[in-house]
């Protein structure tokens, strides 16, 4: 063991935050933002501040995935409201034509 001993180094591994995003992990963040449109806009803010451009995109797609699916289950909620009171108005309505024709 002369001057010139070689120290063993161990191979190094990808990081986690390595910048290449997998096509599964892709379709598990836009599943997730269909499907619970909070976590879709959580993740997406979160993968915005990542250092690569693909994260960013993925963070990006998923905010603006989450973002529709939200407002289009409040468009979907409201509309259901507005037919359950125009169901009963319409019922409404008709008990009195009823009375009226009757009378």
């Amino acid at each position: 063991m002369g001057e010139e001993e070689k120290k063993y180094e161990e191979p190094t591994k990808p990081t986690p935050s390595g910048g290449e995003v997998s096509g599964g992990l892709k379709a598990l963040f836009i599943i997730l933002a269909i499907l619970f449109p909070i976590v879709g806009i959580i993740l997406g803010i979160i993968w915005l501040t990542k250092k690569t451009k693909e994260e960013k995109a993925l963070g990006k797609l998923t905010l603006i995935i989450g973002i529709i699916m939200m407002v289009l289950s409040c468009i979907c909620w409201l509309v259901m409201i507005g037919f359950g009171v125009m169901g009963g108005l319409i019922e409404e309505i008709s008990m009195l034509l009823h009375f009226v024709v009757t009378a």
